[in-house]
């Protein structure tokens, strides 16, 4: 399909939903001219492991007045969601809404049929934040995380943001929400650490969100370790459900759980 008009572009866009939470997957420069491939998930959800529908298109400008892309600051892959595409404020072009923006005119757009994948939602763990639900009938006093994590080898303790040590009988509890945990010697030289987004019992069950505020890699799996030896916890990391059992497994040998293992061999 050519498009040659604003009018016609805006029609394709609006078809495909203005590729909003779509994707780019290939920008190819060549001698042979410029291919763009975007496209958006049709079928399926972004949970890990469920099965999965892409459209894709191919785009190929014909006549490129302007061109404002950098491969330093955007890298196309289908695991990362763009806002959308949008028409430029001046004449036949594309605004591609990414964490860098960046825009193409043209004379004209080739625009392919679209191609149909069949696949599934590739799975990705968040290096900063987990969330656990556990069948646990009180909150862990502050003094659990500090004994636990004393047994992994750290001091630590509480404060909140930017703060000094807090003694922990001075830290409020059950709701310690909007705390951190650091490790002592980190305390003068930091603002953060692990922060408590939320912690309380809700409809009889123990939910906590815990973020890793200044990346501390060591403190932040070693907290991942010790929920995951809690009996009926449910963790969530990234877009992956694990149970503790297979969250451990995941920490301890880098494999998924089963379900999403076996879609590996599938597609």
């Amino acid at each position: 399909m050519n498009i040659d008009s604003r009018d016609k572009l805006e029609k394709w866009l609006d078809q495909n939903y203005w590729f909003e939470d779509g994707f780019i997957s290939e920008i190819n420069d060549s001698k042979n001219g410029l291919e763009i491939i975007v496209g958006y998930q049709t079928v399926g959800t972004y949970v890990a492991g469920e099965k999965q529908e892409l459209k894709e298109f191919c785009l190929k400008p014909i006549g490129i007045t302007n061109w404002t892309y950098k491969k330093d600051l955007f890298i196309p892959t289908k695991e990362s969601c763009i806002n959308g595409i949008d028409l430029t404020e001046n004449g036949l072009g594309l605004k591609f809404d990414t964490p860098n923006l960046f825009e193409l005119t043209c004379k004209s757009l080739e625009i392919s049929e679209p191609k149909i994948t069949q696949t599934y939602t590739k799975p990705w763990i968040s290096n900063r934040e987990i969330y656990i639900t556990a069948t646990e009938k009180e909150v862990p006093t502050v003094n659990y995380w500090i004994e636990k994590l004393e047994a992994y080898g750290f001091k630590t303790g509480f404060r909140y943001f930017a703060s000094e040590l807090i003694q922990s009988e001075k830290v409020p509890y059950p709701d310690y929400s909007g705390y951190f945990i650091q490790t002592l010697n980190k305390i003068s030289e930091t603002q953060k650490g692990l922060f408590f987004k939320f912690i309380g019992i809700e409809n009889g069950e123990l939910r906590i969100g815990i973020e890793n505020g200044d990346e501390n890699k060591e403190l932040f799996n070693s907290v991942q370790l010790i929920v995951s030896n809690w009996k009926k916890t449910t963790i969530n990391s990234g877009n992956v459900k694990f149970t503790g059992e297979e969250f451990k497994e995941f920490l301890e040998k880098g494999k998924y759980p089963e379900r999403i293992e076996k879609m590996k061999n599938v597609w």
